[in-house]
């Protein structure tokens, strides 16, 4: 969740969009456009769906992408495509994320101290605007942070 790599990500804007409505006709959702500058930078595609994401699904989500991004070839930097699952452990990148996976497990670390720790983890319990309530296991107490200060949040598997 490199909040300073994703503004810098010229994949973002119409790109993206698009990018989103040829995942989407596929029955999956583009939950995350992640970019890697470098020399041939790595554009990474995550997608989604409720019953969960195959190889397959993986696959056709690369073509599609391949042709909504060849005919840019020459206005966009040199990239390698990446195509993944969000896995168990699914990152959640924003706010409507939070919101999908509310009453779940999850673990967070943050940016700045809250009551002297940077690290919760236990039941996603409510969101309310910007700010996200989760009742810590450890501690046994909730705790209420601004999205914002949230440098990473995923959901804690359960098997």
């Amino acid at each position: 969740m490199n909040r300073k790599m994703d503004r810098e990500n010229p994949f973002r804007g119409e790109v993206e969009e698009t990018l989103r409505g040829a995942v989407k006709a596929l029955g999956l959702e583009l939950c995350h456009l992640g970019w890697k500058p470098g020399r041939r930078g790595t554009l990474t595609l995550t997608i989604d769906r409720e019953a969960g994401v195959s190889v397959a699904d993986c696959e056709r989500a690369s073509r599609a992408a391949s042709e909504v991004l060849d005919p840019r070839e020459g206005s966009l930097p040199s990239y390698v495509l990446e195509v993944e699952s969000p896995g168990l452990d699914r990152p959640l990148w924003t706010l409507a994320d939070c919101s999908r996976f509310r009453g779940k497990r999850v673990s967070m670390r943050l940016h700045r101290a809250v009551e002297g720790t940077t690290r919760l983890k236990g039941v996603l319990e409510d969101i309310v605007e910007d700010r996200l309530t989760v009742l810590d296991e450890d501690r046994r107490r909730r705790y209420t942070v601004p999205f914002g200060d949230v440098k990473l949040a995923r959901l804690v598997p359960e098997l």
